[in-house]
Parts: C-alpha cells; sequence; structure tokens
C-alpha cells in the first residue's frame, strides 16, 4: 500500500514524528506537509499567491515541505510529486482532538482527507486529546513533556495495528474515518461514535489594536454516542465521514 501522510501542525510535530515511524512499517511512505503551522485552515487551498515546495529530512525520513495548506499539500502531492496516486491518505497526528461539527468544519488535518476524497481517494484522520497543560507547552514551546509523549506512543503503537486492519485496510470508498485518542489512554477501544453537535463560540480576543485566536468557549454534545463523549469516557473514537452526503442532501 502505497500511503500519503500530511498533518497540520507542520514537520516539527512530536506526534508528526510517531506517526511516519508507525507507518513506515505497514506501507511505502510519501509525505508532504506544511512548512508552517496550518490549524483551523480547514480545507482552504492557495487561490493566489506562490506555493513553494522544498525537499526535506525527517530524522532520516526525506519529505516535501510545502508554503501552504494541509489540502494544498495533498493535491500537490497527488498531481504534481507523486509518480501515481496514492492508495490512502492519512492527516495527523493532530495535536488536539477534532471531535464535533463546528470543529469538523475548521480542521486542517480534517481538510487534507476531504481533499483527497475530492480526488476519490480514501483517508484517515488521527488525532490526539490532551492536558491543557500538555496543549499549553506545544502552544508556547513546540514540544511536549517526555512523559506525556511517551505516555501517547505506548497508546498509539497499540492501537494502530487494529485502525489498520478494521479500517484502513478495508477502505474502497472515497470517505474519511476520523479517530480521537483520549488523554490520559487507559486501555481504550476503538468506538464507533456520529460527529457530535459540537460548537464554539467567541473565537477572538483583541490586544491593544489587534485581534488574536483564543477560543473561549465550547458548546459539547453529552449524548453518549457522540465523539467528544467517547473520547471523554477513555476511549477512541470512530467517525465516519462521507463528502458524498452533502452532494446528496442538496440533490446534487
Amino acid at each position: 500500500m502505497h500511503i500519503l501522510l500530511t498533518n497540520d501542525d507542520s514537520h516539527d510535530s512530536p506526534l508528526f514524528l510517531l506517526a511516519i515511524s508507525l507507518l513506515k512499517e505497514l506501507g511505502e511512505l510519501t509525505v508532504v506537509v506544511p512548512a508552517q503551522e496550518q490549524s483551523w485552515k480547514g480545507k482552504s487551498m492557495t487561490r493566489f499567491g506562490e506555493l513553494y515546495v522544498d525537499r526535506i529530512d525527517l530524522h532520516g525520513t526525506p519529505a516535501w515541505s510545502v508554503t501552504g495548506t494541509p489540502a494544498d499539500c495533498v493535491n500537490l502531492a497527488i498531481y504534481n510529486l507523486m509518480p501515481s496516486p496514492p492508495d490512502i491518505v492519512v492527516s495527523g497526528i493532530n495535536i488536539g482532538t477534532n471531535t464535533g461539527l463546528g470543529f469538523f468544519m475548521a480542521s486542517g488535518t480534517l481538510g487534507a482527507c476531504f481533499e483527497a476524497n475530492v480526488a476519490r481517494i480514501p483517508a484517515i484522520a488521527l488525532s490526539q486529546a490532551m492536558t491543557r497543560e500538555d496543549f499549553m507547552a506545544w502552544s508556547n514551546e513546540r514540544s511536549l513533556p517526555e512523559a506525556s509523549l511517551e505516555r501517547m506512543q505506548v497508546a498509539t503503537r497499540a492501537l494502530m495495528p487494529q485502525i489498520w486492519s478494521d479500517y484502513a485496510l478495508a477502505l474502497r470508498e472515497p470517505v474519511t474515518w476520523s479517530f480521537n485518542f483520549p488523554d490520559p489512554p487507559l486501555s481504550p477501544r476503538i468506538i464507533r461514535a456520529r460527529l457530535g453537535r459540537t460548537y464554539y463560540r467567541q473565537c477572538f480576543s483583541r490586544r491593544g489594536d489587534q485581534y488574536f485566536h483564543s477560543l473561549q468557549s465550547v458548546d459539547i454534545d453529552p449524548a453518549p454516542d457522540s465523539d467528544q463523549a467517547v473520547v471523554a469516557s477513555g476511549n477512541v473514537s470512530a467517525t465516519l465521514i462521507d463528502i458524498s452526503e452533502i452532494g446528496q442532501m442538496q440533490g446534487v
């Protein structure tokens, strides 16, 4: 299987390096990643301005670095950088969850998967919940505490074989499976869940005469079958997203 890997956190994410090491054991791997963090970009693509592509080395793994969005990375990889299209696109492992409708639309991690689906290629998204302390460490220092990183690595390595055998290898249609890992991961199960009716409110705060991204509050879907509830219970949520259903809803 030929795997295309990308993310929205850029190439210095420690969880991205974990994804590389896991996927190299599962197939032929091509890595195309944003040059800078592209969180909250959804499936946006660069319409105006130039895109630059550079070859980089990620701890011994050759990769392409793209000055664009995750969706840019996927489209460039499929049609410009790879000799033939991949069998599957993997996006992640994202720092933070991608659960609920509001974040489903905003997520650059999922946006990369939807660009793959537009190209008729199946995809999986991998996202990791974490404590506020770990998330702030990443936001402020671009690193995770060693103990936290080791905890996530152990759990993900244990779960990936089941995700790959039960979900990735069975994919034939251009759909996306979105997986969200809990933290702490205490012997989690993979549970199918629906995309929760989770929404956010204020996204920007003012500092002086400027506004900065600063998410203030989130309305969580508490229903036990929602993806957010599954992750909160200490399990992995597995949510199937089929973008063709949007076209069917509109009579397309």
